[in-house]
Protein backbone atom coordinates (compact mmCIF):
# COMPACT_ATOMS: atom_id res chain seq x y z
CA UNK A 1 0.00 0.00 0.00
CA UNK A 2 1.52 3.37 -1.05
CA UNK A 3 2.42 5.72 1.76
CA UNK A 4 0.90 9.23 1.91
CA UNK A 5 2.83 12.09 0.34
CA UNK A 6 5.73 13.16 2.52
CA UNK A 7 5.97 16.74 3.73
CA UNK A 8 8.02 18.58 1.13
CA UNK A 9 9.25 21.54 3.14
CA UNK A 10 11.71 22.46 0.43
CA UNK A 11 8.79 22.94 -1.91
CA UNK A 12 6.37 24.73 0.37
CA UNK A 13 8.33 26.62 2.99
CA UNK A 14 7.12 30.17 3.48
CA UNK A 15 9.50 31.33 6.22
CA UNK A 16 6.69 33.18 8.00
CA UNK A 17 5.57 35.61 5.27
CA UNK A 18 2.96 34.45 2.78
CA UNK A 19 1.48 35.95 -0.35
CA UNK A 20 -2.24 35.87 -1.05
CA UNK A 21 -3.32 32.74 -2.93
CA UNK A 22 -6.00 34.48 -4.97
CA UNK A 23 -5.08 33.89 -8.65
CA UNK A 24 -6.60 31.28 -10.91
CA UNK A 25 -4.84 29.84 -13.94
CA UNK A 26 -6.33 32.56 -16.14
CA UNK A 27 -5.09 35.40 -13.96
CA UNK A 28 -1.62 33.92 -13.83
CA UNK A 29 -1.55 33.52 -17.62
CA UNK A 30 -2.71 37.13 -18.15
CA UNK A 31 0.15 38.54 -16.07
CA UNK A 32 2.69 36.12 -17.59
CA UNK A 33 1.70 36.93 -21.18
CA UNK A 34 1.84 40.62 -20.34
CA UNK A 35 5.47 40.20 -19.25
CA UNK A 36 6.28 38.43 -22.53
CA UNK A 37 4.46 41.13 -24.56
CA UNK A 38 3.94 39.23 -27.84
CA UNK A 39 3.11 42.45 -29.73
CA UNK A 40 6.35 44.21 -28.88
CA UNK A 41 8.22 40.96 -29.61
CA UNK A 42 6.70 40.82 -33.11
CA UNK A 43 7.30 44.50 -33.91
CA UNK A 44 10.79 44.77 -32.41
CA UNK A 45 12.43 41.33 -32.38
CA UNK A 46 10.34 39.89 -35.20
CA UNK A 47 10.98 42.95 -37.36
CA UNK A 48 14.73 42.71 -36.78
CA UNK A 49 14.61 39.00 -37.62
CA UNK A 50 12.77 39.63 -40.90
CA UNK A 51 15.40 42.17 -41.96
CA UNK A 52 18.25 39.79 -41.13
CA UNK A 53 16.96 36.27 -41.82
CA UNK A 54 14.18 36.84 -44.37
CA UNK A 55 11.88 33.87 -44.89
CA UNK A 56 14.16 31.95 -42.52
CA UNK A 57 12.02 33.55 -39.80
CA UNK A 58 9.27 31.04 -40.62
CA UNK A 59 11.42 27.96 -39.92
CA UNK A 60 13.49 29.71 -37.27
CA UNK A 61 10.52 30.81 -35.17
CA UNK A 62 8.67 27.52 -35.76
CA UNK A 63 11.61 25.45 -34.49
CA UNK A 64 12.16 27.95 -31.68
CA UNK A 65 8.53 27.37 -30.74
CA UNK A 66 9.14 23.63 -30.40
CA UNK A 67 12.21 24.21 -28.24
CA UNK A 68 10.35 26.76 -26.12
CA UNK A 69 7.49 24.33 -25.51
CA UNK A 70 9.99 21.69 -24.38
CA UNK A 71 11.60 24.15 -21.98
CA UNK A 72 8.10 25.07 -20.76
CA UNK A 73 7.57 21.41 -19.84
CA UNK A 74 10.71 21.60 -17.66
CA UNK A 75 9.32 24.69 -15.93
CA UNK A 76 5.94 22.99 -15.51
CA UNK A 77 7.35 19.93 -13.74
CA UNK A 78 9.62 22.01 -11.52
CA UNK A 79 6.83 24.46 -10.70
CA UNK A 80 4.45 21.64 -9.79
CA UNK A 81 7.04 20.26 -7.39
CA UNK A 82 8.05 23.63 -5.92
CA UNK A 83 5.07 26.03 -6.26
CA UNK A 84 6.41 29.06 -4.40
CA UNK A 85 7.38 32.61 -5.33
CA UNK A 86 10.79 33.48 -6.72
CA UNK A 87 10.85 32.13 -10.28
CA UNK A 88 14.00 30.43 -11.55
CA UNK A 89 15.88 31.24 -8.35
CA UNK A 90 13.48 29.34 -6.09
CA UNK A 91 13.38 26.32 -8.41
CA UNK A 92 17.14 26.03 -8.86
CA UNK A 93 17.89 26.81 -5.22
CA UNK A 94 15.66 23.97 -4.01
CA UNK A 95 16.70 21.39 -6.60
CA UNK A 96 20.36 22.06 -7.40
CA UNK A 97 21.31 23.69 -4.09
CA UNK A 98 22.14 27.16 -2.77
CA UNK A 99 25.33 27.59 -4.84
CA UNK A 100 23.48 27.27 -8.14
CA UNK A 101 20.58 29.16 -6.58
CA UNK A 102 22.85 32.10 -5.78
CA UNK A 103 24.11 32.15 -9.38
CA UNK A 104 20.57 32.24 -10.77
CA UNK A 105 19.57 34.84 -8.18
CA UNK A 106 22.38 37.11 -9.38
CA UNK A 107 21.35 36.57 -13.02
CA UNK A 108 17.80 37.70 -12.35
CA UNK A 109 18.74 40.39 -9.83
CA UNK A 110 20.80 42.07 -12.55
CA UNK A 111 18.76 41.36 -15.66
CA UNK A 112 15.19 42.05 -14.51
CA UNK A 113 15.83 45.74 -13.69
CA UNK A 114 17.90 46.10 -16.86
CA UNK A 115 15.11 44.61 -19.00
CA UNK A 116 12.63 47.04 -17.42
CA UNK A 117 14.99 49.91 -18.30
CA UNK A 118 15.40 48.67 -21.90
CA UNK A 119 11.63 48.45 -22.36
CA UNK A 120 10.97 51.81 -20.71
CA UNK A 121 13.56 53.62 -22.83
CA UNK A 122 11.77 52.34 -25.93
CA UNK A 123 8.30 53.60 -24.99
CA UNK A 124 8.93 57.12 -26.33
CA UNK A 125 9.71 55.72 -29.79
CA UNK A 126 6.16 54.39 -30.11
CA UNK A 127 4.28 57.06 -28.18
CA UNK A 128 6.11 59.60 -30.35
CA UNK A 129 3.73 58.89 -33.23
CA UNK A 130 0.99 60.57 -31.16
CA UNK A 131 2.95 62.85 -28.81
CA UNK A 132 5.84 64.61 -30.50
CA UNK A 133 9.00 65.61 -28.67
CA UNK A 134 8.98 63.01 -25.89
CA UNK A 135 12.30 62.67 -24.12
CA UNK A 136 13.19 58.94 -23.90
CA UNK A 137 14.85 59.21 -20.48
CA UNK A 138 12.10 61.16 -18.75
CA UNK A 139 9.43 59.03 -20.42
CA UNK A 140 11.21 55.93 -19.10
CA UNK A 141 11.45 57.36 -15.59
CA UNK A 142 7.73 58.25 -15.50
CA UNK A 143 6.72 54.84 -16.89
CA UNK A 144 8.86 52.94 -14.36
CA UNK A 145 7.51 54.97 -11.43
CA UNK A 146 3.89 54.40 -12.49
CA UNK A 147 4.54 50.70 -13.20
CA UNK A 148 6.19 50.19 -9.81
CA UNK A 149 3.27 51.87 -8.03
CA UNK A 150 0.82 49.67 -9.95
CA UNK A 151 2.84 46.56 -9.10
CA UNK A 152 2.31 47.31 -5.40
CA UNK A 153 -1.48 46.90 -5.74
CA UNK A 154 -2.99 43.51 -4.90
CA UNK A 155 -2.39 40.71 -7.37
CA UNK A 156 -5.98 40.47 -8.62
CA UNK A 157 -5.99 44.18 -9.46
CA UNK A 158 -2.77 43.69 -11.41
CA UNK A 159 -4.30 40.74 -13.26
CA UNK A 160 -7.21 42.94 -14.37
CA UNK A 161 -4.95 45.86 -15.35
CA UNK A 162 -2.49 43.74 -17.31
CA UNK A 163 -5.36 41.77 -18.85
CA UNK A 164 -6.92 44.93 -20.25
CA UNK A 165 -3.63 46.04 -21.82
CA UNK A 166 -3.06 42.51 -23.11
CA UNK A 167 -6.39 42.55 -24.94
CA UNK A 168 -5.29 45.66 -26.84
CA UNK A 169 -1.98 44.17 -27.97
CA UNK A 170 -3.56 40.87 -28.97
CA UNK A 171 -6.02 42.85 -31.11
CA UNK A 172 -3.05 44.51 -32.85
CA UNK A 173 -1.52 41.10 -33.60
CA UNK A 174 -4.86 39.79 -34.87
CA UNK A 175 -5.02 42.76 -37.25
CA UNK A 176 -1.58 41.93 -38.64
CA UNK A 177 -2.65 38.32 -39.21
CA UNK A 178 -5.87 39.33 -40.96
CA UNK A 179 -4.08 41.83 -43.22
CA UNK A 180 -1.57 39.19 -44.27
CA UNK A 181 -3.99 36.32 -44.84
CA UNK A 182 -6.71 38.34 -46.61
CA UNK A 183 -4.52 39.05 -49.64
CA UNK A 184 -1.96 36.25 -49.88
CA UNK A 185 0.73 37.06 -52.44
CA UNK A 186 2.57 33.72 -52.46
CA UNK A 187 2.00 30.09 -51.46
CA UNK A 188 3.22 28.88 -48.09
CA UNK A 189 5.64 26.53 -49.88
CA UNK A 190 7.72 29.60 -50.78
CA UNK A 191 8.61 29.85 -47.11
CA UNK A 192 10.01 26.33 -46.95
CA UNK A 193 13.24 27.41 -48.69
CA UNK A 194 14.81 30.00 -46.32
CA UNK A 195 15.99 33.09 -48.18
CA UNK A 196 17.27 36.44 -46.97
CA UNK A 197 18.01 39.78 -48.62
CA UNK A 198 21.38 39.95 -50.40
CA UNK A 199 22.56 43.51 -49.79
CA UNK A 200 24.98 43.38 -52.73
CA UNK A 201 22.39 42.49 -55.38
CA UNK A 202 19.19 43.68 -53.70
CA UNK A 203 17.60 40.30 -54.39
CA UNK A 204 16.99 37.19 -52.31
CA UNK A 205 19.68 34.60 -51.65
CA UNK A 206 19.61 31.26 -49.77
CA UNK A 207 20.03 31.51 -46.01
CA UNK A 208 22.72 29.16 -44.75
CA UNK A 209 22.49 26.78 -41.81
CA UNK A 210 24.31 29.21 -39.56
CA UNK A 211 21.78 31.93 -40.36
CA UNK A 212 18.89 29.58 -39.69
CA UNK A 213 20.36 28.62 -36.31
CA UNK A 214 20.65 32.31 -35.45
CA UNK A 215 17.00 32.79 -36.48
CA UNK A 216 16.08 29.99 -34.05
CA UNK A 217 18.05 31.75 -31.33
CA UNK A 218 16.18 34.99 -32.05
CA UNK A 219 12.89 33.13 -31.85
CA UNK A 220 13.77 31.57 -28.48
CA UNK A 221 14.61 35.02 -27.14
CA UNK A 222 11.39 36.45 -28.59
CA UNK A 223 9.23 33.79 -26.89
CA UNK A 224 11.02 34.06 -23.56
CA UNK A 225 8.95 34.77 -20.45
CA UNK A 226 6.50 31.87 -20.10
CA UNK A 227 8.54 30.69 -17.11
CA UNK A 228 7.41 33.91 -15.44
CA UNK A 229 4.28 32.04 -14.35
CA UNK A 230 6.46 30.46 -11.63
CA UNK A 231 6.92 33.85 -9.98
CA UNK A 232 3.20 33.82 -9.14
CA UNK A 233 2.97 30.16 -8.10
CA UNK A 234 2.56 31.06 -4.44
CA UNK A 235 -0.41 33.26 -5.37
CA UNK A 236 -2.08 30.69 -7.62
CA UNK A 237 -4.84 28.50 -6.22
CA UNK A 238 -4.40 24.70 -6.36
CA UNK A 239 -0.84 25.46 -7.39
CA UNK A 240 0.49 21.91 -7.76
CA UNK A 241 -1.93 21.29 -10.61
CA UNK A 242 -2.56 24.84 -11.81
CA UNK A 243 0.99 26.13 -12.18
CA UNK A 244 1.93 23.53 -14.81
CA UNK A 245 -1.14 24.52 -16.86
CA UNK A 246 -0.29 28.23 -16.50
CA UNK A 247 3.26 27.72 -17.80
CA UNK A 248 2.23 25.52 -20.72
CA UNK A 249 -0.72 27.73 -21.75
CA UNK A 250 1.52 30.80 -21.59
CA UNK A 251 4.08 29.15 -23.87
CA UNK A 252 1.53 27.85 -26.38
CA UNK A 253 -0.30 31.18 -26.64
CA UNK A 254 2.97 33.08 -27.00
CA UNK A 255 4.24 30.90 -29.84
CA UNK A 256 0.95 31.13 -31.74
CA UNK A 257 0.52 34.86 -31.09
CA UNK A 258 3.93 35.60 -32.59
CA UNK A 259 4.37 32.93 -35.27
CA UNK A 260 0.95 33.42 -36.93
CA UNK A 261 1.23 37.18 -37.65
CA UNK A 262 4.87 36.85 -38.75
CA UNK A 263 3.85 34.10 -41.18
CA UNK A 264 0.94 36.24 -42.38
CA UNK A 265 3.31 39.14 -43.08
CA UNK A 266 5.62 36.87 -45.10
CA UNK A 267 2.68 35.57 -47.16
CA UNK A 268 0.89 38.90 -47.61
CA UNK A 269 3.77 41.31 -48.33
CA UNK A 270 3.71 42.72 -51.88
CA UNK A 271 7.48 42.35 -52.22
CA UNK A 272 9.73 40.33 -49.96
CA UNK A 273 12.74 42.33 -51.10
CA UNK A 274 11.05 45.59 -50.07
CA UNK A 275 9.87 44.05 -46.79
CA UNK A 276 13.31 42.78 -45.78
CA UNK A 277 14.98 46.00 -46.91
CA UNK A 278 12.69 48.27 -44.90
CA UNK A 279 14.12 49.94 -41.80
CA UNK A 280 11.12 48.70 -39.77
CA UNK A 281 9.66 45.72 -41.69
CA UNK A 282 6.54 45.11 -39.59
CA UNK A 283 5.58 48.80 -39.49
CA UNK A 284 6.25 49.04 -43.22
CA UNK A 285 3.93 46.12 -43.95
CA UNK A 286 1.23 47.58 -41.70
CA UNK A 287 1.40 51.03 -43.30
CA UNK A 288 1.28 49.56 -46.80
CA UNK A 289 -1.68 47.30 -45.99
CA UNK A 290 -3.81 49.43 -43.66
CA UNK A 291 -2.65 53.03 -44.11
CA UNK A 292 -0.94 55.55 -41.88
CA UNK A 293 -3.90 56.25 -39.56
CA UNK A 294 -4.28 52.60 -38.57
CA UNK A 295 -0.50 52.31 -38.20
CA UNK A 296 -0.48 55.16 -35.67
CA UNK A 297 -3.21 53.47 -33.63
CA UNK A 298 -1.36 50.14 -33.65
CA UNK A 299 1.95 51.74 -32.66
CA UNK A 300 0.21 53.37 -29.70
CA UNK A 301 -1.09 49.90 -28.82
CA UNK A 302 2.49 48.61 -28.95
CA UNK A 303 3.54 51.40 -26.57
CA UNK A 304 0.79 50.29 -24.18
CA UNK A 305 1.99 46.69 -24.56
CA UNK A 306 5.49 47.74 -23.52
CA UNK A 307 4.10 49.58 -20.47
CA UNK A 308 2.10 46.46 -19.66
CA UNK A 309 5.25 44.33 -19.89
CA UNK A 310 7.04 46.68 -17.50
CA UNK A 311 4.24 46.26 -14.92
CA UNK A 312 4.39 42.47 -15.21
CA UNK A 313 8.19 42.35 -14.98
CA UNK A 314 8.07 44.69 -11.97
CA UNK A 315 5.77 42.16 -10.31
CA UNK A 316 8.25 39.36 -11.06
CA UNK A 317 11.24 41.37 -9.88
CA UNK A 318 9.62 42.14 -6.54
CA UNK A 319 8.88 38.48 -5.94
CA UNK A 320 12.46 37.50 -6.77
CA UNK A 321 13.91 39.80 -4.14
CA UNK A 322 11.17 38.91 -1.65
CA UNK A 323 11.79 35.17 -2.05
CA UNK A 324 15.56 35.49 -1.66
CA UNK A 325 15.16 37.68 1.43
CA UNK A 326 12.70 35.22 2.92
CA UNK A 327 15.14 32.38 2.32
CA UNK A 328 17.79 34.29 4.27
CA UNK A 329 20.00 34.71 1.20
CA UNK A 330 21.23 38.07 2.49
CA UNK A 331 22.14 39.64 5.84
CA UNK A 332 19.26 39.76 8.30
CA UNK A 333 19.15 43.55 8.58
CA UNK A 334 18.60 43.77 4.83
CA UNK A 335 16.42 40.67 4.51
CA UNK A 336 13.82 41.48 7.16
CA UNK A 337 12.20 44.52 5.49
CA UNK A 338 12.45 42.93 2.03
CA UNK A 339 10.75 39.75 3.25
CA UNK A 340 7.68 41.58 4.57
CA UNK A 341 4.23 41.44 3.00
CA UNK A 342 1.84 44.38 3.10
CA UNK A 343 -1.14 43.65 5.37
CA UNK A 344 -3.41 45.66 3.08
CA UNK A 345 -2.48 44.29 -0.34
CA UNK A 346 -0.68 41.01 0.53
CA UNK A 347 2.12 42.16 -1.77
CA UNK A 348 5.90 42.39 -1.20
CA UNK A 349 5.85 46.17 -1.44
CA UNK A 350 9.34 46.92 -0.10
CA UNK A 351 11.02 44.39 -2.41
CA UNK A 352 9.02 45.70 -5.41
CA UNK A 353 9.99 49.30 -4.69
CA UNK A 354 13.68 48.42 -4.32
CA UNK A 355 13.70 46.65 -7.68
CA UNK A 356 11.90 49.64 -9.20
CA UNK A 357 14.65 51.93 -7.90
CA UNK A 358 17.27 49.65 -9.46
CA UNK A 359 15.40 49.87 -12.79
CA UNK A 360 15.38 53.66 -12.53
CA UNK A 361 19.13 53.67 -11.95
CA UNK A 362 19.61 51.39 -14.97
CA UNK A 363 17.98 54.03 -17.22
CA UNK A 364 21.17 56.08 -16.86
CA UNK A 365 23.36 53.22 -18.13
CA UNK A 366 24.31 53.44 -21.85
CA UNK A 367 21.82 51.49 -23.95
CA UNK A 368 24.40 49.25 -25.62
CA UNK A 369 25.69 48.25 -22.18
CA UNK A 370 22.14 47.28 -21.15
CA UNK A 371 21.78 45.09 -24.23
CA UNK A 372 25.13 43.38 -23.72
CA UNK A 373 24.40 42.76 -20.04
CA UNK A 374 21.14 40.96 -20.82
CA UNK A 375 21.94 39.33 -24.16
CA UNK A 376 23.42 35.98 -23.10
CA UNK A 377 21.94 35.45 -19.65
CA UNK A 378 18.85 33.68 -21.02
CA UNK A 379 20.85 30.68 -22.26
CA UNK A 380 22.51 30.28 -18.85
CA UNK A 381 19.14 30.46 -17.08
CA UNK A 382 17.60 27.83 -19.38
CA UNK A 383 20.64 25.63 -18.79
CA UNK A 384 20.10 25.68 -15.02
CA UNK A 385 16.38 24.96 -15.51
CA UNK A 386 17.05 21.96 -17.78
CA UNK A 387 19.55 20.52 -15.31
CA UNK A 388 17.11 21.09 -12.44
CA UNK A 389 14.35 19.32 -14.40
CA UNK A 390 16.57 16.24 -14.75
CA UNK A 391 17.43 16.30 -11.05
CA UNK A 392 13.86 16.75 -9.84
CA UNK A 393 12.58 13.84 -11.96
CA UNK A 394 15.26 11.58 -10.47
CA UNK A 395 14.12 12.68 -7.02
CA UNK A 396 10.50 11.95 -7.86
CA UNK A 397 11.40 8.51 -9.25
CA UNK A 398 13.28 7.66 -6.05
CA UNK A 399 10.28 8.65 -3.95
CA UNK A 400 7.96 6.58 -6.13
CA UNK A 401 10.25 3.57 -5.82
CA UNK A 402 10.20 3.94 -2.02
CA UNK A 403 6.40 3.76 -2.01
CA UNK A 404 5.61 7.46 -1.52
CA UNK A 405 2.70 8.91 -3.50
CA UNK A 406 3.84 11.38 -6.14
CA UNK A 407 0.61 11.51 -8.15
CA UNK A 408 0.05 15.18 -7.27
CA UNK A 409 3.09 16.28 -9.28
CA UNK A 410 2.97 17.09 -12.99
CA UNK A 411 5.27 14.88 -15.04
CA UNK A 412 6.26 16.01 -18.50
CA UNK A 413 5.56 13.60 -21.37
CA UNK A 414 8.31 12.07 -23.54
CA UNK A 415 10.83 12.17 -20.71
CA UNK A 416 13.77 12.95 -21.00
CA UNK A 417 13.34 14.55 -24.44
CA UNK A 418 12.54 18.05 -23.17
CA UNK A 419 15.61 18.74 -21.00
CA UNK A 420 17.99 16.95 -23.39
CA UNK A 421 16.80 18.96 -26.42
CA UNK A 422 16.89 22.13 -24.33
CA UNK A 423 20.50 21.47 -23.29
CA UNK A 424 21.46 20.70 -26.89
CA UNK A 425 19.91 23.95 -28.09
CA UNK A 426 21.65 25.91 -25.34
CA UNK A 427 24.99 24.29 -26.19
CA UNK A 428 24.49 25.31 -29.83
CA UNK A 429 23.81 28.89 -28.78
CA UNK A 430 27.02 28.91 -26.74
CA UNK A 431 29.07 27.54 -29.62
CA UNK A 432 27.68 30.17 -31.99
CA UNK A 433 28.38 32.87 -29.43
CA UNK A 434 31.94 31.73 -28.91
CA UNK A 435 32.58 31.66 -32.67
CA UNK A 436 31.17 35.18 -33.10
CA UNK A 437 33.49 37.86 -31.65
CA UNK A 438 30.53 40.21 -31.55
CA UNK A 439 28.98 38.03 -28.82
CA UNK A 440 32.06 37.75 -26.62
CA UNK A 441 31.27 40.81 -24.50
CA UNK A 442 27.72 39.65 -23.83
CA UNK A 443 28.88 36.12 -22.98
CA UNK A 444 31.63 37.51 -20.78
CA UNK A 445 29.22 39.70 -18.82
CA UNK A 446 26.83 36.78 -18.33
CA UNK A 447 29.64 34.51 -17.18
CA UNK A 448 30.85 37.24 -14.84
CA UNK A 449 27.39 37.57 -13.26
CA UNK A 450 27.25 33.81 -12.66
CA UNK A 451 30.79 33.80 -11.25
CA UNK A 452 29.75 36.59 -8.87
CA UNK A 453 26.83 34.45 -7.70
CA UNK A 454 29.04 31.46 -6.96
CA UNK A 455 31.55 33.74 -5.23
CA UNK A 456 28.73 35.17 -3.09
CA UNK A 457 27.83 31.64 -2.05
CA UNK A 458 31.43 30.71 -1.25
CA UNK A 459 32.27 33.90 0.63
CA UNK A 460 28.98 34.54 2.46
CA UNK A 461 26.22 31.94 2.22
CA UNK A 462 28.39 28.92 2.99
CA UNK A 463 29.94 30.72 5.96
CA UNK A 464 26.55 31.68 7.43
CA UNK A 465 24.59 28.54 8.39
CA UNK A 466 21.26 30.40 8.57
CA UNK A 467 21.58 31.91 5.11
CA UNK A 468 19.87 30.41 2.07
CA UNK A 469 19.11 27.18 3.93
CA UNK A 470 15.52 26.07 3.76
CA UNK A 471 13.83 26.17 7.12
CA UNK A 472 11.34 23.62 8.37
CA UNK A 473 7.78 24.73 7.80
CA UNK A 474 4.31 23.30 7.76
CA UNK A 475 2.83 21.99 4.55
CA UNK A 476 0.62 24.55 2.85
CA UNK A 477 -2.65 22.66 2.47
CA UNK A 478 -3.81 24.92 -0.35
CA UNK A 479 -1.11 23.54 -2.64
CA UNK A 480 -2.92 20.26 -3.18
Amino acid sequence: MPTPPTLDTAATTTHGAQLSRSLGVGGNVLITLSGISPASSVFILGGAALATYGTGVFWGFALAGVISLLIALCYAELGSRHPIAGGDYSLVNRVLGPAAGAAVFFINLVTLPLIVAIFALGVADYLGVAIAGLDPLWTAIIVIVLATITACFNIRTNAWVTGAFLFVEMAALALLAVLGFVEVERPVTDLFDPQALDLASGGLAPLGIAGLVLAITQGIFSYNGYGGAIYFAEETRNARRAIARAVIWSAVITVLAELIPLTAILLGADSLEALFGAELPVESFLAGSAGDAVTVVVLIAVALAIVNAIIAIALQAGRLLFAAARDGAMPGGLARPLATVSAATKMPVAATVVMGVLALAACFVPFDVLLNATGSTLAFSYGFIALAAIAVRRQTNRETASGASTSAYFRMPLWPLAPIVALAAIATIFVIGILDPGQWLSLGIAAGIIAAGFAYYALYLRRNPGAAHLLDADEDDDLA
